[in-house]
């Protein structure tokens, strides 16, 4: 609710403060009129009574009915007690107040509803005055009356802008500050000098901030270290197993006089296994940037496939390598041989009780595309939404980081890397690399 925000909080208290003191102001001002008009009655019973002194004139009744019309009030003398009588005989106020008041020139209330003053004279008589006492009217046009009232209200709006952004303005810039409070980024917050208790909630902000940024860190190192760990169990399992086969094909070829040359092929094939793993780990260690020179990338997918003669024999995968024109780019030959290795292993993978294997390579736009296609059993749809994710494998044993190193050499090269599951039934990842500009020919 809009009543509940700070500033309605803040600012209605202030309205009422502002509407009770104007009422309070207004009765000030009606209370200063009322004893300037008694004032000036006291003063106008001091000046007749001169005047009368002045001229001597006796203070007779007549006198009194004379001044009383000539004044509007009711004008009564006093000698030794005895009061005249009034102009009006149903006059109510009591004849013992025209005798008991005192002659000092000062005006009392004899009720409610009408005041006396009572002067006296050089003949020893004292001049009475009596008016109906009430409350004037404050007229609030007047500058005498709008002047202070004027001020207050400019005073109240001064005092409450003040308020409003001693508290409110530093209260929202906390606010919005919140959405950084997880940014690395040093944060500088004006209202923790202050000493107040926005400054303590200042303080307070950027203690629980600098809390989450400690945690934050220990988390990642806690979660780099975990991923180290998994890495290295991974690496440790997959180098196990071309180790034990060179160990077990070195021995055959020390009992065996004949078949050495297929141990010497499983040996090797076997240690570029291991090469590769260690190549890959290396680039995830400390990734640099591809060496680049021209190359054809036909050549590249040939020596792959030579290769991995051996390993596609052995997997009953038969592979066809179908080049369209020159495929010409500027690259890394090494690192795009890691990424076309990563892809052959991983189609072989697919195809654990053999199948065919496609590669094709062709020139369009400007851009080379290279297709591994493989009669496996395709990506799931958990495995298309999170391919290339570090870590990410759905192999027993798998550790998830061939795709991911293969994208990150592809995008080094300034390409691409996709998969999609093919209808007929397989997979096809995409390699998709920028093709080498052709030179201009030399002046003759």
């Amino acid at each position: 609710m809009a009543l509940q925000r700070l500033s309605w909080r803040i600012g209605l208290p202030f309205a009422l403060f502002v509407l009770f003191g104007s009422m309070a102001l207004v009765l000030w001002m009606g209370w200063l009129v009322s004893r300037e008009d008694r004032s000036q009655f006291e003063a106008l019973a001091r000046t007749n009574a001169n005047f009368l002194d002045e001229v001597n004139l006796p203070p007779s009744e007549s006198m009194a009915r004379q001044l009383t019309e000539v004044l509007g009030l009711q004008v009564r003398f006093r000698r030794e007690g005895q009061v005249t009588p009034g102009l009006n005989p149903e006059q109510t106020v009591p004849e013992r107040v025209f005798r008991e008041a005192p002659a000092d020139g000062k005006a009392r209330r004899t009720g409610a509803r009408s005041e006396i003053v009572a002067a006296p004279l050089q003949n020893g008589s004292d001049l009475l005055l009596l008016r109906a006492a009430g409350f004037p009217a404050v007229d609030l046009w007047n500058m005498r009356t709008l002047g202070p009232l004027a001020s207050f209200w400019v005073l109240a709006l001064g005092m409450g802008w003040l308020v409003s952004r001693s508290m409110v303005r530093p209260l929202q810039h906390l606010a919005s500050q919140l959405p950084a409070i997880e940014d690395p980024e040093p944060l500088q917050l004006p209202e923790a000098e202050r000493q107040d208790e926005i400054g303590d909630l200042a303080r307070a902000f950027v203690r629980t901030r600098d809390a989450l940024q400690a945690e934050r860190i220990r988390r990642e190192k806690a979660e780099k270290l975990a991923v180290l760990g998994r890495m290295t169990a991974a690496l440790a399992h997959e180098v196990q197993n071309p180790v034990a086969a060179i160990k077990m094909h070195a021995q055959l070829w020390q009992d065996q006089e004949d078949g050495g040359r297929d141990a010497a092929e499983v040996i090797e094939r076997e240690a570029e296994r291991i090469e590769g793993l260690v190549n890959q780990w290396m680039y995830l260690g400390k990734p640099q940037p591809p060496a680049t020179g021209e190359l054809d990338v036909a050549t590249v997918l040939a020596d792959v496939l030579r290769s991995g003669k051996a390993q596609l024999d052995h997997a009953q995968v038969s592979a066809a390598l179908e080049v369209a024109g020159p495929l010409r780019v500027r690259g890394d030959a090494r690192r795009l041989t890691q990424v076309f290795r990563n892809l052959l292993v991983n189609a072989i993978q697919a195809m654990p009780r053999g199948g065919r294997l496609r590669v094709t390579g062709q020139n369009a736009g400007g851009a080379v595309t290279v297709d591994f296609e493989d009669d496996g059993r395709g990506f799931s749809k958990e495995a298309l939404e999170r391919f290339a994710e570090f870590f990410f494998s759905e192999r027993e044993g798998g550790m998830g980081i061939g795709l991911s190193v293969a994208q990150e050499i592809v995008k080094a090269h300034g390409g691409s890397l996709s998969a999609v599951n093919v209808p007929q039934g397989g997979a096809r990842v995409t390699v998709l690399l920028p093709g080498e500009e052709p030179r201009s020919a030399a002046p003759i």
